[in-house]
Parts: structure tokens; sequence; C-alpha cells
């Protein structure tokens, strides 16, 4: 299982969200995408540890306000497969200070 995971980032294991390890998203903006889902996302705490949360898509663009990133995130319980996976789409944008400026979920409510 362990060729599944080549290309992604070590993280620790509280991290959250998995991340490739070429991502143009640093550690700072992860760990702010992973407190957006603690905060906004109704997940239950024992469901978001069932769960597994892959930043499939994240992309940096350079706007004259400084640094917009994109994130896709694919969310799913490992161990039932018969539930689709959940997606959460944000933005946040880092213009001297990171802000979250767009949050969407197929799965859970989550409030911008």
């Amino acid at each position: 299982m362990s060729w599944a995971l080549a290309g992604f980032s070590a993280v620790p294991a509280d991290a959250g969200i998995v991340f490739a390890a070429d991502s143009a998203v640093p550690r700072p903006v992860q760990a702010f995408a992973w407190r957006v889902i603690e905060t906004r996302c109704n997940y239950q705490a024992y469901e978001r540890g069932q769960r597994w949360f892959w930043a499939y898509d994240a992309r940096a663009s350079h706007v004259d306000a400084g640094i917009v990133y994109s994130i896709n995130i694919l969310s799913e319980v490992t161990w039932r497969k018969t539930e689709p996976p959940a997606l959460i789409e944000l933005t946040v944008v880092d213009d001297g200070q990171l802000r979250l400026t767009a949050l969407k979920s197929s799965f859970v409510v989550c409030a911008l």
C-alpha cells in the first residue's frame, strides 16, 4: 500500500489533509485549510477522525494583492467504500495574513 502514497508529503498524523510532496501550497496554508475544515464544516470530531482528507488539486496564483490558493479536497471513509466521497473546495488568500474567501462542500454544511 505504500506505493499508493508515493509523491505525497510526510505529514504528522494530526495534520489533517494530505498534500502532494511538490504542492504549491506551503505548510502554514495547509494547516489553515485544516483549521477551516475543523471549525467551519459540520463534521463531528469522531467523524473527522474516521475520514481521509486528500488535496487532489491544489494551485497557487499570484495576484496584485498576494497569492490565491485554490484547494480541492476529496474526503472519504476509508473502511466504508459504499459511501461516495465528499468534495470540499476552498480558496485562501495570503495578502500578509491568511483569509478564507470561498468554501463549498458536497457532503456536510460548511459556512464561509
